[in-house]
Order: C-alpha cells, then structure tokens, then sequence
C-alpha cells in the first residue's frame, strides 16, 4: 500500500473510532439512568463492548476500501509505465 494511503487509512479510522466513541456515549447519556455503581459498570462494559464491534467493523470496510484504491494506482502506475516504453520492431 502507498505510504500517502497508509496515513489516509489509520486517518479514517481514528476519526471513526472517536465518532464511534462520541455518538456511544451520547445515546447512553440521554437514554440511560445509572442509579448504582452496578449499573455504572454494566453500562461501561456494554458501551465499551459495542464500541469495539462497531470500530472493527468499520476498519474492515475501511482496510478494503483503501485496499481497493490501492489496487487502481498500481494498476495505473503499471499501465502508465507500459506506456511509456516504446517498443519498436525492425
């Protein structure tokens, strides 16, 4: 993978994971009520769990997107570089 896509793909995924992060805890702050420490940490426990499913799977489809990208600059790069040698028959 391009150096340029490398740094583009851990971007994404970074950016994911924190908005993963932020929507998660937004929906558990205005639909849970924790009332015990017990319920402090299950709450926790599932949001972390959740989060994590969620982050994996995006990284997933976020890997095969760059991949995919990937896959057409080389293939270009190739064509680009057949391109330019000339091949001449006598």
């Amino acid at each position: 993978m391009l150096p340029s896509l490398a740094a583009a793909k851990l971007g994404a995924q970074l950016v994911t994971g924190l908005g993963v992060s932020k929507i998660l805890a937004d929906i558990v702050k205005n639909n849970v009520n924790v009332v015990t420490t017990a319920d402090a940490v299950k709450v926790w426990t599932g949001s972390f769990v959740l989060g994590s499913i969620i982050i994996e799977h995006t990284s997933d489809h976020i890997e095969r997107v760059m991949r995919d990208v990937s896959d057409v600059f080389e293939k270009r790069k190739a064509e680009k570089e057949n391109e330019d040698v000339v091949d001449y028959k006598v």
